[in-house]
């Protein structure tokens, strides 16, 4: 016979510093939400996979991971497509002057919006998603936002409704910008957040996992692409309706 851990019930003035920061570390490490993937109820956002992060402003000696993952994500939506599973792609696509973007942006009140290095052609002016995973522009839905989350003064929240969605898949970059942004407002709003582990990407490993850390323990279900599959065709432990 199994053994199971039996929970000690609390009351105020009984919780203490070790048993606090105990739980913490757990569930940061080792938390899963408790529910599952109904396939007809999930809708994909893949969040700015645009080449101004994929591809131009950087050295032929370096890959960004956000264009590393571009292979892992093909294939997510290429899942998606077969299980018609709707796809959302965000993207930025913003006035020259930027008047209609988030004063952040417009004004470079953080050290993230600024420019200073950068010399050539205005950015986030045009639809830019990467070539290897372009929309099929007839199928699928396309959010251009103008600020980090996907929600925000878009029409995100009308499209998932009408579509009877609950439940949201989030890949692309940045972890701890956009993709995390989007995962909160959706967490907000009520929606089943899932967070693919190895389809979302930043530029700093000990943040990215902070990022899936905070994310795992109080807003979604972090788990890997592969996991995210076999859900999504009924199959493992995080199925709604396991084969």
């Amino acid at each position: 016979m199994g053994t199971s851990t039996r929970i000690v019930r609390r009351k105020i003035g009984e919780f203490t510093e070790d048993y606090i920061l105990s739980k913490a570390r757990r569930d940061y490490e080792e938390g899963v939400a408790s529910f599952k993937i109904d396939r007809t109820k999930t809708a994909l956002i893949v969040v700015d996979m645009i080449e101004e992060f994929t591809k131009p402003r950087y050295t032929p000696s370096w890959i960004p991971d956000a264009t590393k993952q571009l292979p892992k994500i093909k294939h997510l939506i290429d899942v998606c497509r077969e299980l018609k599973v709707p796809i959302i792609y965000t993207c930025y696509e913003i006035h020259s002057t930027f008047a209609d973007a988030n004063p952040y942006f417009r004004n470079g009140w953080t050290p993230l919006d600024k420019f200073d290095d950068y010399e050539g052609p205005p950015l986030f002016t045009k639809e830019s998603i990467d070539q290897m995973i372009k929309p099929n522009y007839q199928t699928d839905y396309i959010i251009a936002k103008p600020s980090y989350g996907a929600f925000t003064n878009t029409s995100l929240d009308y499209i998932l409704k009408n579509l009877g969605i609950d439940t949201v898949v989030i890949c692309g970059t940045m972890t701890n910008y956009c993709c995390g942004t989007t995962a909160r407002e959706a967490h907000a709003r009520g929606y089943k957040v899932v967070f693919g582990s190895d389809i979302n990407s930043t530029d700093d490993l000990e943040i990215q996992n902070a990022e899936l850390k905070t994310l795992r323990r109080g807003f979604a279900l972090v788990i890997s692409s592969v996991e995210i599959e076999k859900a999504l065709r009924g199959r493992g432990k995080f199925a709604e309706k396991p084969c």
